[in-house]
């Protein structure tokens, strides 16, 4: 292992500085771990990592090299680690690791692999096309446009993910989960406490499991859907919008049924709590009822 004096160099070590650029080879992956703040992570087209510190007086990043690994330190004149708004802009095609105590992080427009680790914070993500491992255990995660593959677990907050195509593998203690325009061929999702919502594409051939065990469980799917659906409810209600030719719902016992043609695998499941399979058309018609005005009628404001 060998330190790269990356930051800048006088008389042979690297100096305070608040905006620096290095070059970087493909294959090179970056690591920031131990770190406070906030961190914003963007993919561009130059192979060349540029990192930018928010702060009242310049800061000393220190870069060291083993293999194809790169960490960053964030230090001040004392050599001491920074809590301090970071801004890096790094190859796209670039893996990269972020971690910390209390740490909010945003990361967007990357291709290569993303991992990240906090105790506290927020967590957000878009435009990210490669793998994805993101945790928190007092922070929300945030997605938007992933398209390979996802693992995502918080323990107190919620988890939202929109207009992605990736497999999903997602799980929160006590907080809600939350997934819109999700059309990924795999999914798991899983919470103790809190809800899960569904609005989304069940693939062919795809598998589809959700599981809550105190809270409510619902999703929306298109009318046209081909699913072989497997529901276990132990104290909880079943319902649906679709026709379902089975022997009948019993609480605390497992029955299946086909929707369309089937095809999807889709098992649900939810201890104490409500499992409601909605139409996406009639939710749309609801909704669209409940916002007309009738006519003759004036509102006043």
């Amino acid at each position: 292992m060998f330190e790269l004096l990356l930051a800048a160099v006088l008389m042979g070590g690297p100096i305070a500085a608040k905006d620096t650029l290095i070059q970087v080879r493909e294959g090179d992956r970056l690591l920031l771990r131990d770190f406070s703040g906030s961190v914003e992570v963007e993919g561009w087209d130059r192979d060349e990592l540029r990192a930018e510190a928010d702060a009242d007086e310049a800061i000393v990043f220190r870069f060291t090299r083993s293999g194809s690994t790169i960490e960053m330190e964030a230090l001040d004149r004392k050599n001491r680690s920074r809590a301090e708004e970071l801004r890096l802009r790094l190859p796209a095609w670039m893996d990269v690791e972020v971690s910390g105590p209390k740490l909010d992080v945003e990361i967007s427009r990357l291709a290569g692999e993303v991992t990240v680790r906090n105790l506290r914070g927020d967590i957000f993500l878009e435009d990210l096309s490669g793998r994805v491992n993101a945790g928190s255990v007092e922070g929300s995660i945030y997605a938007d446009g992933l398209r390979e593959s996802a693992r995502l677990r918080t323990g107190d907050d919620e988890i939202r993910v929109v207009d992605s195509s990736a497999d999903l593998d997602l799980e929160s203690v006590s907080g809600d989960i939350e997934l819109e325009e999700v059309s990924g061929r795999e999914l798991k999702v899983r919470s103790t406490h809190g809800e899960i919502d569904f609005m989304g594409t069940l693939l062919p051939g795809g598998s589809y499991a959700f599981h809550t065990h105190s809270g409510d469980l619902t999703l929306v799917l298109d009318p046209e859907v081909d699913a072989d659906v497997t529901v276990l409810a132990y104290e909880g209600e079943f319902e649906a919008d679709f026709p379902i030719r089975s022997r009948g719902f019993r609480s605390g016992h497992e029955f299946g049924f086909t929707i369309g043609s089937g095809g999807a695998n889709l098992v649900l499941e939810a201890f104490d709590g409500e499992i409601t399979l909605r139409r996406r058309d009639r939710l749309d018609r609801e909704e669209a009822d409940s916002h007309r005005l009738v006519p003759g009628h004036r509102i006043s404001g």
